[in-house]
């Protein structure tokens, strides 16, 4: 009797291990992982996470040495600031110390035009008695009207000086305290740049370079998995692959996870392969399979490297 039931309950195994093995597909979970680069070349001052630490966004991760950068920052504001006086002084007149000197000059010049004006009307009165030649009058009204002339010239000077420069001018000066106010902001966000930030949530996978390291613009610096980008990966028999199409659901098990876990198949493979080494069984490795990737309902229930069974 005994033995009859052993030999029911391994027969009830042996079906159910058959029946895993015709409807069950080894695979693992993945994640794609982000390199966080250096956007600029410079030495590597600080690594502000490690290894397997969770990241939020907007978290400092690692800094550039940024001495040369900010010297050029503060050549950049010095030179926008010269330029937006000038191009404020060009809108504005000439100061009261500039005109002093004219305003000088005006008053003898004006002197001169009253004495000129002055000797001309005396004289005046005696030409008719003829105590005055035509000469003498000739000589004294050029002498009243190069008066004149020389006190307008002064005034048109004094003129110019209040007034601003050229509109023209004024454009010029205005775009270059623009472009100049514009290479201090570029400036600025260059030293900002050094600075490296998180961009997304996730678990540093790896910390590539250590402070003290000189890093290439470009070169990778720490690597993320983002949070919530896990997709499971398994194998599929030639024989079962018409089973699948892009957008099936399928169940995943794993050791330790819930119930009811389901994941969208996303990529099917065109090209077949061997067994991958996950799958252990020598009866496998002889067949050729067919990648499938699925993305699951609850990722964060998922972590890479994680073996799984996908079923229908």
């Amino acid at each position: 009797m005994r033995k009859a039931m052993v030999a029911g309950v391994a027969l009830l195994v042996l079906a159910g291990c058959t029946q895993k093995a015709a409807n069950s597909y080894s695979g693992y979970v993945e994640a794609q992982s982000v390199a966080i680069a250096a956007p600029q070349s410079g030495w590597l001052s600080a690594v502000a996470v490690d290894r397997g630490d969770a990241v939020h966004d907007g978290q400092p991760l690692f800094s550039l040495d940024a001495t040369q950068a900010g010297h050029a920052l503060q050549s950049a504001e010095q030179r926008a600031q010269a330029a937006s006086a000038t191009a404020e002084d060009l809108q504005k007149g000439a100061r009261a110390a500039d005109i002093a000197p004219l305003i000088e000059q005006r008053r003898q010049a004006q002197a001169q035009l009253d004495l000129a004006r002055s000797n001309e009307a005396r004289y005046a009165q005696l030409e008719p008695k003829g105590f005055v030649s035509a000469a003498q009058m000739d000589t004294l009204r050029a002498t009243t009207r190069q008066a004149e002339a020389s006190l307008s010239n002064i005034d048109r000077q004094i003129s110019d000086k209040q007034l601003a420069a050229r509109t023209d001018q004024q454009r010029a000066a205005l775009a270059q305290a623009e472009a100049s106010r514009a290479d201090a902001a570029s400036a600025a966000w260059t030293v900002g740049d050094r600075d490296v930030h998180a961009r997304i949530e996730g678990r540093v996978e790896e910390r590539l370079r250590e402070p003290g390291e000189f890093v290439p613009q470009g070169a990778a610096v720490v690597t993320i998995l983002p949070k919530g980008r896990e997709f499971v990966r398994f194998y599929v028999p030639q024989s079962d692959l018409s089973k699948f199409s892009v957008g099936r659901m399928v169940h995943v098990h794993c050791d330790g996870c819930a119930d009811g876990l389901t994941a969208k198949v996303r990529f099917i493979s065109t090209v077949s392969e061997f067994t991958p080494p996950v799958i252990y069984s020598v009866k496998e490795r002889q067949k050729l399979m067919f990648l499938i990737e699925a993305t699951p309902s609850r990722p964060e229930a998922l972590h890479a490297g994680q073996p799984v069974d996908v079923s229908l």
